[in-house]
């Protein structure tokens, strides 16, 4: 249901602005967050293995679907992830000419470390921040993100959980 549709009061261009420079200072910020905070690995690459930490066994091919890049993009990136010891390809028991995706323990302590450090740093930014605005913002959030348009693919994962305002 759209705001028109519950009777909320028409939008000015300069509503939808404030929403356009936010979501772009945003992502902005989580990028710059992503070279400081995992050194190790790049943005995309902690992308990557995040999917991989929740779907364990994946095909290169539905990654790449899950995080919107083509196959060409994943398969490099992927072998880059490969020859550093990240993740490993195993057979796939139920189609031998397919490789499932697995992290190797290292990409696993990487994985920890960079997440720990990431919500360090959340939590450092919402310090000051009391528990209704800490469930305000992720409520709103994962308003935003539920919302689909025709041709978007959908996140499999939720952003936080809006009833857990702690970030450890």
């Amino acid at each position: 249901m759209t705001g028109a549709a519950r009777g909320a009061p028409p939008r000015s261009p300069d509503d939808v602005d404030l929403i356009v420079r936010g979501i772009v200072g945003l992502a902005k910020r989580i990028r710059a967050d992503a070279r400081f905070v995992g050194a190790e690995v790049s943005y995309v690459d902690f992308t990557l293995l995040f999917v991989l930490n929740e779907s364990p066994g994946i095909r290169a091919v539905d990654l790449a679907e899950a995080v919107s890049i083509d196959k060409s993009t994943a398969s490099r990136q992927l072998a880059g992830l490969e020859r550093r010891g990240l993740i490993r390809r195993d057979a796939d028991p139920a189609n031998p000419r397919s490789r499932q995706l697995r992290l190797t323990e290292r990409a696993e302590r990487v994985l920890a470390d960079t997440d720990r450090e990431w919500r360090r740093r959340i939590a450092a930014r919402t310090a000051d921040w009391s528990v209704d605005e800490l469930r305000t913002f992720a409520t709103l959030i994962d308003r935003y993100m539920s919302v689909d348009l025709p041709g978007d693919t959908r996140p499999d994962q939720e952003i936080v959980d809006a009833k857990d305002p702690t970030f450890e």
